[in-house]
Order: C-alpha cells, then sequence, then structure tokens
C-alpha cells in the first residue's frame, strides 16, 4: 500500500536525529531514499506516493550505532559516481574529489595517451574517475589490501573504467623501478597520527579501516617519504605528482617532495581552508 514519501521521510529524521543533528540527519535520509527506494529530495518535497515494503528498522538501528550510511548502503558518492564500499575501504570523502581537476587539467595539456598510477586505491575512486573522465589513459592502481581490490575491481567493473590494479605494499617497493614511467602520480596514503584519534568522529574510528588511516605518531610522513621515492624513479621527465596530506604537517610534507628533487612543489587547501593537497613535478 502507497504511504506518503514526506511522512516516511519524517519519521526516518526523526528516528536518527536521536544521534545526529537534524540537517546530519536529514542528509542522510535524502541518501538512504535515494539508494534504497528512488526518491529524489523533489519527489520528498512534491510528496509522491511510496509503495516499499523495505523494514527500515535494521537500517535506522545500524545508523543510530553511528555506523556511516555508506557502509549501511554499500555505496558512496564521488565525483557524481556511485562506488561499492566495504569495511576494508575508506568512504570516498568530498574533499578528496578535489584531486581530479588538477590532475586532468595536466593530462589534457599532454599530446600523448597519458599514464596514470594511483598508490593505495582503497575503493579505487580515484583511478577509476580519472580514467572515466580521460577515457585515453592508462591507469594502475596499488594497494596492498586484497579485500580493497576486491572491491575496487567491483567498482572498475561498474563502470567500465579499464584500469589495471596490483597488490603491492609501497612501503616495500618505494625503491623499484617500475617497468613503465609514469606522467602523473596521485595519492591518497593513510596519513592521520594515532595522537589524533580523540579528535576524531566515533562513525570514523569504529567502522573505518585503520590499515587506511593511521599512521605511527613518530613517523607520520611515512608514505610520503616511500611515495617521493617511488615517484622520482617511476615519474616521466616534467611528470606531475599531486598528494592528500595531514592538514597539520603541510610544511612538513612539502619538504619531503622538495628534497627529493621535484620542482613547482605547491600546498593546496580544500574547500573548508585547510592545507589537504601537495602537487608538484619531477625535471
Amino acid at each position: 500500500m502507497a504511504q506518503s514519501s514526506k511522512q516516511l521521510f519524517a519519521d526516518l529524521v526523526t528516528e536518527i536525529t536521536a544521534v545526529y543533528s537534524e540537517n546530519e540527519a536529514k542528509s542522510i535520509v535524502y541518501l538512504l531514499l535515494d539508494t534504497l527506494v528512488g526518491l529524489s529530495k523533489t519527489d520528498i518535497l512534491v510528496d509522491k506516493p511510496v509503495d516499499t515494503n523495505i523494514d527500515f528498522a535494521p537500517l535506522v538501528a545500524r545508523i543510530k550505532s553511528f555506523e556511516p550510511i555508506q557502509y549501511v548502503l554499500g555505496v558512496g558518492d564521488f565525483y557524481g559516481r556511485l562506488f561499492q564500499v566495504s569495511p576494508a575501504t575508506l568512504i570516498p570523502r568530498p574533499e578528496t574529489e578535489e584531486l581530479i581537476e588538477p590532475i586532468i587539467k595536466f593530462a589534457q595539456s599532454l599530446t600523448h595517451p597519458v599514464s596514470v598510477l594511483d598508490i593505495g586505491t582503497g575503493t579505487g575512486c580515484i583511478a577509476i574517475t580519472i580514467a572515466c573522465e580521460l577515457q585515453n589513459g592508462a591507469v594502475i592502481a596499488y594497494d596492498i589490501s586484497e579485500e580493497a581490490l576486491r572491491v575496487a575491481k567491483q567498482n572498475n567493473e561498474r563502470h567500465q573504467a579499464g584500469v589495471q590494479f596490483v597488490q603491492k605494499d609501497i612501503l616495500t617497493y618505494q625503491h623499484e623501478k617500475s617497468e613503465q614511467l609514469f606522467d602523473i602520480i596521485v595519492s591518497n596514503p593513510p596519513y592521520v597520527t594515532y595522537r589524533e584519534k580523540d579528535k576524531m568522529e566515533a562513525n570514523v574510528l569504529e567502522y573505518e579501516p585503520h590499515l587506511a588511516l593511521f599512521v605511527e605518531n613518530d613517523n607520520p610522513l611515512i608514505f610520503y617519504k616511500a611515495i617521493a621515492n617511488y615517484a622520482f624513479l617511476n615519474l616521466a621527465h616534467n611528470g606531475f605528482f599531486m598528494v592528500e596530506i595531514n592538514q597539520y604537517l603541510g610544511a612538513q610534507t612539502a619538504l619531503v617532495f622538495k628534497e627529493k628533487g621535484f620542482i613547482e612543489v605547491e600546498i593546496i587547501k580544500d574547500m573548508f581552508g585547510r592545507e589537504r593537497f601537495i602537487k608538484g613535478r619531477k625535471q
């Protein structure tokens, strides 16, 4: 029997505001209804009748235990595309999308088919998005996690992106010469120190994979040093790199790349005004 979409929306928001703010609850419910029922914000606004036999109670219980909505639904949005997620992968974040445009811009400045490497790919959202946006580029992605690569490969099939995935630990292979040179190397590696745990939200700390989040307090730049080593060996002449960084370690991270010999090293702020990315080139 059809029911009011407005009423369904309001009931779910009321339930979830027990643990989230009203605005957060509304965002969660919009995503829940859009993904599971196909109801858009406009459908809810005009009170489109909805006929569904979905039992929302167990889903709401998971949400109220602070499990991220993306894990509850099994998908997250990145750059206008849906990506499968699992507890073995980080949830794609809006600020990470800001990596894409500078990479595409650099790729389009080249006159030959572009070769791209994504280090620590997780869901594959960065590599797959670049491949879809470029269409004529060759994109390879590394990750240490077999389970993350399984998810990434499913996303690759979903978007018909043609990315090649390789299980590789960049810390082990940082001094290895690849079979090919890359025009672009991109990475969003683990960068949160354990001392920052008390500042983190419960839904991140309790559910997202610590392997992909944390680094030791006494060696917070371990992945950037490895990426700099690998990129210096495997970037082509005038090759471009871009990495997401810990907002509190911008200057120190930039220094890693400068000391390695990269040029035009620049710290870039994200949409929230935080130092979030570093880009540069190999001479």
